[in-house]
């Protein structure tokens, strides 16, 4: 049978519908052709373009969006690097500039001091910090802390920036705190060039112990270093011409060496005494019965209770007050001053008091020999009888405090009898009378010294 898959010789073959697939691998034709692709993707493309990414362009450019866009682009372009101690410039715009948002974050401001400025007639509890800590460095006689900034407070701020170098305003700003409170803060000093009252009364005691023959007129020059150097070399002192708290303590004790050291007085042979013959008087030797000034036994008569001024010989603004030499007198000179102005280095009623200062005063005005001396001087003085207990204290007794920060003498008053003493506190500004049964003054009580 002839095969009918092939056409006649020289024609083209066609396939018949039983002819098998072509083998797998092999190319077959697609759905649409390369260009139609290709046409196809551009338009689909397109399409996402025109429909998804253009709507969510304009919608972040346009409305509520763009406002918290441009606020916080114009909050990083106001913004600077902050700049230490520049708060008052950079804070109100920091946080000023910041746009509203739903939920509110807070903005972090530059901080400059925990400090608050504090000035005279101030009433704040930072102020008794204060007190405190200028106490500590021997700018303020020690007391029990008030919340008064008062004009004791300002000379002892003064002090501080008169050692720092700084005007002497009495103005305790925030900056002056923060140096104040750190452990760099420079204790109490005077150094060439200084002037004040605490330097008249240390060129006086200078004076008196034979290094300083100048003027005695406050101001620390030349001639003040050279007797200060003098006085540290003889006690054995740095001799850096710094006047210290270390100087300061010595000077003003019965410690302290004089520039020409005192020729001991060689000691009387006893003289054999003439044996008495029998008087038929029989009256006694009218010199036993008369006490010396010096004796000191203490009277109750109404003249040893009574500090009376005496202007006759008087110049001045001051008045010379007298008074026994006994307890009631020293106790009616203490009285006398009451009200008198605390006063950094004085000892005057017409200048004022610092603590010492009034004690000094009281002890001469009864006929006391003796210097100017610290508190912790006064309570040195070993010819005194030393008392420890407050259940032991009698009137005119000399007593002796230090403060909380510190184990050492820092403020003296005199013992008046009923748990009350008189002092020139610098916390109240003037004489008062405290009582010596607050807390304060009895964990505070060192000793006290009985000079009558």
């Amino acid at each position: 049978m002839p095969d009918r898959s092939f056409g006649p010789p020289g024609t083209e073959r066609k396939p018949h519908l039983n002819t098998p697939r072509l083998p797998s691998g092999k190319k077959q034709k697609r759905l649409f052709p390369a260009s139609a692709r290709t046409w196809i993707l551009t338009i689909a493309g397109g399409c996402v373009i025109a429909f998804v990414v253009i709507p969510l362009v304009i919608n972040g450019n346009s409305g509520a969006n763009a406002v918290s866009l441009e606020a916080e682009r114009a909050v990083y372009e106001a913004t600077p690097t902050p700049i230490p101690f520049s708060a008052e410039v950079l804070a109100p715009e920091s946080c000023e500039t910041r746009a509203p948002e739903a939920s509110p974050e807070q903005t972090p401001c530059v901080l400059v001091s925990q400090y608050t400025i504090l000035q005279e007639n101030d009433d704040y509890q930072t102020v008794s910090q204060l007190q405190t800590r200028l106490m500590e460095l021997g700018y303020l006689d020690s007391d029990e802390p008030s919340t008064v900034y008062n004009a004791a407070t300002t000379v002892a701020v003064s002090l501080f920036q008169r050692t720092i170098d700084e005007t002497m305003d009495g103005v305790a700003t925030s900056e002056l705190q923060e140096y104040l409170f750190s452990a760099d803060a420079k204790p109490y000093e005077i150094k060439l060039g200084d002037s004040g009252t605490d330097v008249e009364s240390m060129q006086s005691r200078l004076n008196e112990l034979g290094y300083y023959d100048g003027k005695i007129n406050g101001y620390f020059g030349v001639a003040t270093e050279e007797s200060l150097k003098a006085f540290q070399a003889k006690n054995k002192l740095d001799v850096d011409s710094v006047f210290n708290v270390d100087d300061r303590d010595l000077l003003y004790s019965p410690e302290a060496r004089p520039k020409i050291d005192p020729t001991p007085t060689p000691s009387p042979k006893p003289t054999p005494k003439p044996t008495k013959k029998p008087s038929s008087s029989g009256s006694s030797s009218s010199s036993s019965a008369t006490a010396t000034p010096s004796s000191g036994s203490s009277s109750g008569s109404g003249s040893a209770a009574t500090a009376t001024p005496d202007n006759s010989g008087s110049s001045g603004g001051d008045a010379s007050y007298t008074a026994s030499y006994s307890a009631d007198g020293l106790i009616s000179v203490a009285t006398a001053m009451l009200g008198k102005p605390y006063s950094w280095s004085e000892e005057s009623p017409s200048k004022g008091f610092d603590c010492s200062g009034l004690v000094y005063f009281c002890l001469r005005t009864c006929g006391v020999s003796t210097s100017r001396y610290s508190a912790a001087g006064f309570s040195s003085v070993s010819k005194w009888t030393e008392i420890t207990s407050t259940s032991d204290l009698k009137r005119g007794d000399l007593l002796f405090f230090k403060n909380d920060t510190s184990s050492n003498v820092s403020h003296t008053a005199i013992y008046i009898g009923g748990g009350k003493f008189i002092h020139a506190s610098s916390s109240a500004g003037k004489v008062i009378t405290s009582s010596i049964s607050t807390s304060y003054w009895t964990r505070n009580f060192v000793n006290a010294r009985r000079v009558f």
